[in-house]
């Protein structure tokens, strides 16, 4: 019979540093993920294995390397998604394991920057025994504040924002939330307050609507973005023979925006918020790469590549271990 408790092969695969790779290519082969779009080249300290704090791990050989190229990543997919239907104006699809097996369901819900962490926990959620459930939707986070987009995209997703405490509430399996979205997303202001006092608030708002069956709320700390001069940057390095992701490192300060989400899940200071912050795999101490360990960190300007996506799974399962003790 499962344990309801977590298994730990994935926190053991982030201890053997230069082994990231060939122990996320086998688990994905393990479950019988054939449909991943694109070979990851199996390389010790590929990807976000370079930039591990508790277990340091370093490939020269990775130095010059960019993979996928940014011309190739551009309009990749993101992680391969099963099962999926229409509950209302709530599109859903599952990952992990099916049903029957499961011992706990979550729920990753936002906008297309939560789509694309759906790599990583979708590795975790099938070493953890969970099924996942991706409910997301491009440019709407799960926040009651009225995101600026043009119509009808914005009614949409008030919409759709609205249905969904009503779709966990026919689905009182899902315990758990990890929810993530851009945290540039500009949004309606109303009189008399700053637009961080809004985006906080609408985060609050919609939290406080989801039903008592969400016992754990997981807020993930939005990555850093880049400039279309950075992307050019990559070319040029690769052209050049240079180390792209040191030669068109970005400074801190622009690439890392304040993230309200967080902001408001640490004022709430309640146990059902919890956050998660990768921060340190992206940037140092004054520079965020474009590029780590040979894999290139972004698709676009702030959309995170399927190849360094994976790579983060060890480092995400064990933060999602420090806080399971309280769940």
């Amino acid at each position: 019979m499962r344990s309801n408790r977590p298994s730990r092969p994935l926190l053991a695969c982030a201890a053997a540093a230069g082994a990231l790779l060939l122990v996320v290519l086998a688990l994905t082969a393990a479950h019988g993920q054939a449909e991943a779009p694109v070979p990851l080249p199996a390389s010790a300290c590929f990807g976000a294995a370079a930039r591990d704090p508790l277990h340091p791990c370093r490939n020269r050989a990775l130095r010059l390397k960019v993979f996928p190229a940014p011309s190739a990543a551009h309009d990749e997919p993101n992680a391969p998604c099963n099962s999926f239907h229409r509950d209302g104006h709530v599109n859903v699809c599952a990952f992990g394991v099916i049903p029957e097996l499961a011992t706990r369901t979550i729920a990753l819900i936002g906008d297309s920057h939560a789509s694309v962490w759906r790599a990583p926990l979708a590795l975790i959620a099938r070493d953890f025994g969970w099924r996942g459930l991706s409910i997301t939707r491009r440019s709407c986070p799960l926040s009651a504040a009225t995101r600026l987009t043009p119509e009808p995209a914005r009614s949409h997703c008030v919409r759709w924002v609205g249905e969904i405490p009503g779709f966990l509430r026919r689905h009182p399996e899902v315990d758990t939330l990890f929810v993530v979205a851009l945290a540039r997303g500009k949004v309606v202001v109303p009189p008399g307050r700053t637009e961080t006092e809004a985006r906080i608030s609408g985060y609050e708002r919609a939290w406080a609507r989801l039903p008592a069956t969400v016992r754990h709320i997981v807020v993930i700390r939005d990555p850093p973005r880049i400039k279309r001069a950075d992307v050019r940057c990559i070319d040029d390095a690769i052209a050049a023979r240079k180390p792209a992701g040191l030669a068109c490192a970005v400074p801190r300060n622009q690439a890392l925006a304040r993230d309200a989400q967080i902001l408001a899940a640490r004022r709430a200071q309640s146990p059902r918020l919890q956050v998660i912050d990768l921060t340190h795999v992206f940037c140092g101490s004054r520079s965020c790469f474009p590029v780590i360990g040979g894999a290139l960190v972004f698709k676009d300007r702030h959309h995170l590549s399927l190849a360094f996506a994976r790579t983060l799974a060890p480092q995400l399962a064990r933060e999602i271990q420090r806080l399971a003790p309280t769940w």
